[in-house]
């Protein structure tokens, strides 16, 4: 049995709470509870989160800040944490913000609000609670096999790595765990608890890499610990030795067995996402916030990681079936093309899709054809792919936000831009301001609009629509590229255009202008896109 966030809300500490967004997000799993109280994203390390935690907090630090209030639950949710209980609405937060709700609902991430104008509730009496309950399932069974790796499939991509894995085994045994491949290189580490002291897990390093027998004895402060080593042999020949380490007399013979096949059986599931050892394994360290590793694979691959100011995305523009192999084929597409080019570049198959990051040209220009050039071949061969372009990333955190703006917004993008084969990092963030305008208020959406008022509830209004789209956002301003994409003559684009700037009373090609009637346009096109499903 496992606990779910609708298991949790049947407590008699959660029985008044108000499930107001995320309702998709009720059947996570909860394997913890943590406290939140300092809540901006620059302080919420990775290394401060286990993943599947009830999170409780009253948002005292950004009580008055909705957008850091928005970006602590995109945040939460990137790290895999499970919901979020807020606490004190009506003293600390005010009001819940439409914006803190429509972002909730977006990543399905349950939202939970405790009684409002309530002072007197206690954190306590949730987490107590919460943990008896895990703690009484997890006696019920001692089979926990097929539980963890249920945990583990819904585990997002780039959370699904080595030390991830080990993560969820250290926090269900409260045991630490260390994985190395036969050539002695770390796979991954989770420490129990993680306040373990640094001489200890180094010496838990090197019991590891020792030869002896094993189990094996580990002195610290007069502490004796306790060693267990596991060969694993995965379907790949992939050799694995994973190395378990507690207090003396607190390991579980059968419960190290488990975890063995829990890493072994995720090897064979998730191979792509958990070796690591070569350039190409960069991409995901990047984007999984593996810190560590990346610093010393770069450096022993001779690899200056702040030359790689360039990244693509090449990723599916919808829900489309591709197998393995064929992402295989063509990251190698990628790798050959980048490699003739006389790029430095990294290059991995990753969610669904590839990611690349390079160096950039002496002038942006160069990337950009270089991209065009790219795309013309690449495209033709797969149609329905898009390469989303990010430039000017100084450092990992840029790469990794650039990485979450594609998460986010590539669909809305590719809604706006249906013509374009390539997205730019500017195309998404204006995907961004759509998306919150048509989340926020109503009054505000309207106002937009009415910048196309003076076009609507004409004989050819659907014509107008199509025309002023396809020359503002689909060609840049051009008319042959306009008519190209409507499929008519130029000078009937240009006759239509003419028309349109008559009915508002102004040019349109001058800004501001032209960008309020962008924006309305980009707004139109997803409320559209919204009716038609």
């Amino acid at each position: 049995m496992s606990i779910t966030v609708s298991d949790c809300l049947k407590l008699p500490s959660l029985q008044e709470a108000n499930v107001i967004a995320g309702h998709g997000g009720l059947d996570k799993f909860v394997s913890a509870v943590s406290v939140l109280e300092y809540a901006r994203v620059f302080a919420m390390a990775d290394p401060l989160f286990l993943g599947n935690e009830l999170i409780i907090t009253a948002f005292t630090s950004v009580m008055d800040d909705v957008e850091a209030q928005c970006n602590a639950i995109r945040r939460l949710h990137e790290v895999g944490e499970s919901a979020l209980v807020l606490y004190y609405v009506g003293y600390y937060v005010k009001t819940i913000d439409k914006k803190l709700i429509a972002t909730a609902n977006e990543l399905d991430f349950p939202l939970i609000v405790m009684p409002v104008n309530n002072y007197s509730l206690r954190y306590n009496e949730v987490i107590i609670e919460v943990l008896e309950k895990i703690f009484e399932e997890r006696k019920k069974a001692t089979r926990f096999v097929p539980l963890l790796l249920k945990q583990i499939s819904a585990m997002r991509e780039r959370q699904r790595t080595a030390s991830g894995i080990l993560r969820i085994l250290s926090d269900h045994l409260r045991y630490s765990f260390l994985l190395l491949d036969s050539d002695g290189r770390e796979q991954g580490l989770a420490i129990w608890p993680t306040s373990l002291a640094q001489e200890l897990i180094d010496g838990f390093r090197d019991c590891a890499d020792a030869p002896g027998e094993f189990p094996a004895s580990l002195t610290y402060h007069d502490k004796q610990y306790e060693v267990r080593q596991l060969i694993l042999d995965t379907k790949h020949h992939m050799d694995l030795r994973l190395y378990v380490m507690a207090e003396a007399g607190g390991l579980n013979g059968d419960f190290c067995e488990q975890a063995g096949e829990v890493v072994e059986t995720s090897y064979n599931l998730w191979r792509s996402n958990l070796k690591k050892g070569s350039s190409d394994d960069l991409v995901r360290m990047i984007l999984n916030e593996q810190n560590r590793d990346i610093y010393r694979i770069a450096g022993n691959l001779r690899i200056d990681l702040h030359e790689l100011r360039i990244m693509w995305a090449i990723l599916p523009k919808g829900v489309v079936g591709v197998s393995e192999d064929a992402v295989s084929q063509q990251k190698q597409q990628v790798k050959e093309y980048l490699r003739g080019a006389k790029k430095t570049a990294i290059v991995d198959v990753f969610d669904q899709g590839i990611v690349a990051f390079m160096n950039d040209a002496p002038y942006p220009g160069i990337d950009g054809e270089l991209a065009q050039d790219f795309m013309a071949e690449f495209g033709r061969a797969h149609p329905d792919t898009v390469l989303i372009w990010c430039g000017g990333l100084d450092s990992i955190l840029d790469a990794r936000r650039a990485y979450m703006l594609i998460e986010q917004y590539c669909s809305t993008a590719c809604i706006i831009y249906p013509h374009k084969s390539i997205i730019t990092h500017q195309d998404l963030l204006f995907a961004e301001t759509c998306h919150s305008l048509m989340q926020g208020d109503a009054a505000a959406l309207e106002h937009t609009l009415s910048v196309l008022a003076p076009l609507a509830g004409q004989k050819d209004e659907k014509d107008t629509w199509e025309t002023l789209g396809a020359y503002l956002i689909d060609a840049d301003k051009s008319t042959s590229a306009a008519a190209s994409v409507l499929h008519v003559h130029e000078s009937t684009v240009k006759y239509r255009l003419n028309k349109i700037n008559r009915r508002l009373g102004y040019d349109i090609t001058q800004m501001p202008a032209t960008y309020y009637l962008y924006l309305a346009l980009a707004i139109r096109r997803l409320r559209d896109f919204q009716v038609g499903q």
